[in-house]
């Protein structure tokens, strides 16, 4: 068993930069002043204080003198009961409580006894990983009194109705549920959802979206389920079922994310719903690609930031007969996100129409994410009408992750530098920080990528940890 925490110390008074500017006004307070401001702000908006100046970054991680984190690490040899007692006492306020339990030998009621703890604690973070599958009969009761819980993240846990007390009382604080390989009972769910009115974001790893949004009953009467009104960003990731979003209102939601596969496990968004910002990831195949499009809402021109995968993309040739409208106006996207699984002429082609589909005449940024395959096919491409001619007037950064100077993304690039005339910045993350020679490629598609070169247009970097050329849904 081991125990971290983090916190104590002071943070360097910001002095100003190498160039000799002076520092501002806001970061020349004394350390300790600082320090105290951060204390009494909530967890969450001390650490938004690191966007005021320099001398702020990071300045959250000291604001207790004492230890403003604990982890609790159980193994098969440790006395839950023992380590339990050896918690600081008196109970002081932590930002975040996270137990991890690798162990068989481990009770309800010892579980309980930690929540309570960081109750006392008024925790506002906290995470609970049950790391043995055989621990799911485990039941959780949430803390009886945590009026500062903002975040709880659940691992590996069974969760059912009985984990409320009598007259409990709202979560009100509580605003992001994460819940992995957890089994949850539907009375469960709709229990934690009511408890929650704050809510903004819902996670589920693993687990059965069946339980969450239920279907109707052999009569057909809809669930009761309520849905907190303020839940804006739905998270589902390798889980059974469908997501029937649709089927409970949600009427704040403008953020989805999907990754599953899509045949076996579907989702369904409620044809209402005003998205911001949708990321879709499908694994395996899609035989029916229109079903992908009825599950989407109907109006999508409002969406800033998308993602799709190739195995999506195959859409795209209906885009084109426009028998899915929902995705072929996307008037305010800024933001396109690209993730392949395979490099072919198919593959191009879908890309290629999806661009001049979706009339996406206000994209910014691009990203595109090839697949990490070491054998690649080296088909003839052929000639390829490439990307709209005026659909990427204003296209100002492309950045290409994982690019090994293969045929396929060495054509893809150059089609880009043609068509993208506002075209600012184009990073190319790859082993190869030099142009190498290129096996088949036509004078035609090496030469755009040659002038950028020399001209600075292009930069090659062997890694991007740039927080400014990160995709939104990284």
């Amino acid at each position: 068993m081991a125990i971290n925490s983090c916190g104590g110390g002071g943070a360097k008074r910001q002095r100003g930069d190498e160039r000799g500017v002076s520092a501002d006004r806001i970061s020349a307070l004394p350390d300790e002043l600082r320090q105290r401001i951060l204390t009494g702000l909530p967890f969450k908006d001390a650490i938004r204080t690191g966007v005021l100046a320099r001398g702020w970054r990071n300045l959250w991680k000291s604001r207790w003198p004492h230890r403003a984190s604990v982890e609790v690490h159980l193994g098969s040899r440790d006395d839950p009961q023992g380590e339990l007692d050896a918690l600081p006492r008196p109970c002081r306020r932590l930002d975040r409580f996270s137990l991890v339990v690798d162990t068989t030998k481990f009770k309800s009621t010892e579980l309980r006894g930690f929540t309570d703890y960081a109750a006392e604690c008024r925790v506002e973070d906290l995470h609970v990983d049950l790391q043995k599958s055989t621990l799911k009969i485990l039941n959780l009761h949430l803390p009886l009194s945590s009026p500062l819980l903002a975040r709880l993240s659940l691992r590996g846990i069974g969760v059912t109705s009985s984990m409320y007390y009598l007259n409990a009382q709202p979560f009100r604080a509580l605003e992001v549920i994460r819940l992995d390989s957890v089994d949850i009972s539907q009375v469960g769910f709709k229990n934690m959802m009511a408890l929650c009115p704050s809510l903004h974001t819902l996670e589920l790893r693993h687990s059965n979206c069946d339980c969450f949004f239920y279907r109707p009953d052999s009569k057909g009467k809809r669930s009761r389920l309520v849905m907190p009104p303020n839940l804006k960003t739905v998270k589902v990731a390798y889980c059974r079922g469908h997501a029937s979003l649709n089927l409970v209102p949600v009427p704040s939601l403008s953020s989805f994310w999907y990754i599953g596969d899509f045949v076996s496990k579907p989702f369904s968004l409620p044809e209402d719903a005003k998205l911001i910002d949708l990321y879709i990831r499908i694994v395996g195949e899609i035989p029916f690609v229109c079903n992908l499009s009825r599950a989407l809402p109907i109006d999508l021109s409002g969406l800033t930031v998308l993602t799709i995968c190739s195995n999506a993309l195959k859409i795209a040739p209906s885009l084109a007969i426009e028998a899915c409208p929902n995705l072929s106006n996307l008037q305010s996207l800024k933001e396109l996100q690209l993730i392949l699984s395979r490099t072919d002429t198919k593959t191009l082609d879908n890309i290629y129409v999806f661009l001049r589909a979706s009339h996406c005449h206000n994209l910014e940024r691009l990203f595109v994410q090839l697949p990490d395959i070491t054998h690649w096919s080296l088909e003839d491409l052929g000639e390829k009408d490439g990307p709209p001619e005026h659909g990427l007037r204003n296209l100002r950064m492309v950045k290409v992750m994982r690019f090994n100077w293969h045929r396929f993304e060495v054509q893809l690039v150059s089609s880009l530098l043609r068509k993208a005339s506002s075209l600012h910045k184009l990073l190319l993350v790859s082993p190869s920080v030099t142009l190498p020679h290129v096996l088949g490629i036509q004078e035609a598609d090496i030469a755009p990528l040659q002038k950028a070169l020399s001209s600075g247009l292009i930069m090659i970097l062997s890694k991007s940890n740039d927080r400014l050329t990160r995709p939104f849904h990284s």
